[in-house]
Order: C-alpha cells, then structure tokens, then sequence
C-alpha cells in the first residue's frame, strides 16, 4: 500500500508539472518573436529605413533604391505620414512598409492602453494613405522594450518584432558617410541592416552601399521575402 501510495504521488506530482508547464506556455508565447536576422540560406540582405524626419532625405533614398531595382522596408512613424501624405504616398510607393509607432515614443514608459493606440494609430495612418496593408512586424523606437511591451504588441496583432543585427549608426549626425559604407557592407546573408531617413550622410552612402552588395551576387530585398511572410 505504502509503494502504491508513493507512485501514486509520483504520478500527481509529475501531473501538476505538466499542467505548470502547460499553463505558462500562452504568457510565453504571447510576447511574441524578435527578429534580428534571418536564415543564411536565404541568399538576401534586407535594408531598413527608420523614422522619416527628413523627408528630403527619404525621397532621395527612395529615388536611389529604384533606380537601382532595390526593395527596402520603410519602418516611418504615422505623424511625419499626416505632415505631407502626397510626398509619403509617392517615397513609399511600392516598398513594403513596417510599424513604427505613431510618434516615435519610448515604449517603455507607456501604459498598455497607449503602446496599443501608437501601434494602431500608425498602422491606420499608412493603411489609409498607401491603400494597401502594412507589414504586422514592428520595430520599437530606439530599440527599446521589455516583455510587457512586447506581449502588448503581440495582442495588438504584432507578434514579430523586428530588431537588426547591422548597425551603421547613421542616426548620428557626427557618422560619416564612409563610416556608413564601411559599417553597412560585408554583411553575411539574411542580415537586416538599421539604417534611417534623417542624414544626407544616409543618402550619400547608398549608392555604395548597394554595389558591394550586387557584386557578390546578394540580393537586396523586403522583409517580407526576406522573412518569407
């Protein structure tokens, strides 16, 4: 009786750890996934463009990207979109497009209610303006979250956070445009490089930027077929 009683604790106790792991598998999952690369096997280098407060600057990356028949991911926040949607709607045209928060805030010191409201907020501006559905991957601003934020998102519908694994640190008005092209080349395939809509330094370095890229026979492209989405 005794050995029965004891397997039979056994196989209760075994139970409830199942049931624990079980029940703490839906609060994992809900955060979501961060992307910082994607599979070398993918033969792609994906570019992305953040923020948007130099217009200029965008249409000029936009025009370069064309000219060269090159896919970019334009991760742009909602409230630069409503300062000059004619522009917007002409810079994005075509590039698959990513959410990046309405006003550029840090997640971070948001309530749930407002994480949901700038993702949304962003997402309805582009939607609205380009006429076709925005990307449901998501960039925090300045790089910064945590889990709560995270798990906001992926309740929002925005389950993959995109983050980079290439900086060049172009969001610097001290980096030169050498230092862009230096820090942005040579990248292994299925990388996501960070780049931004805000220096000429930017605009400057892309041109050269794509060639090295060309000649080693890597593809530049969205993340959408970088990622396969």
């Amino acid at each position: 009786v005794s050995l029965m009683s004891s397997s039979s604790a056994m196989r209760v106790l075994a139970m409830a750890v199942v049931l624990m792991l079980i029940a703490g598998l839906p609060a994992l999952a809900a955060e979501g996934t961060i992307i910082k690369a994607a599979s070398r096997s993918t033969g792609a280098v994906a570019l992305t463009f953040d923020d948007g407060w130099n217009h200029r600057a965008c249409t000029g990356i936009a025009d370069i990207l064309r000219a060269r028949s090159v896919t970019a991911t334009f991760f742009i926040n909602g409230r630069e979109l409503e300062k000059r949607p004619w522009k917007w709607k002409k810079i994005l045209a075509g590039m698959p497009v990513g959410n990046h928060t309405y006003a550029h805030k840090r997640m971070t010191g948001l309530a749930n209610d407002a994480i949901r409201r700038q993702l949304q907020r962003n997402e309805n501006v582009h939607e609205r303006l380009l006429g076709r559905p925005m990307l449901k991957l998501w960039r925090p601003p300045y790089g910064v979250y945590s889990d709560r934020v995270r798990r906001v998102a992926a309740e929002a519908g925005y389950r993959r956070m995109v983050l980079w694994n290439v900086q060049p640190h172009d969001w610097s008005p001290k980096t030169t445009t050498a230092q862009i092209v230096k820090r942005a080349t040579g990248a292994r395939r299925g990388s996501i490089i960070l780049l931004h809509c805000r220096y000429g330094a930017t605009v400057k370095a892309l041109p050269r930027i794509i060639r090295p890229y060309k000649q080693r026979g890597i593809t530049l492209v969205g993340l959408d077929e970088l990622l396969d989405l």
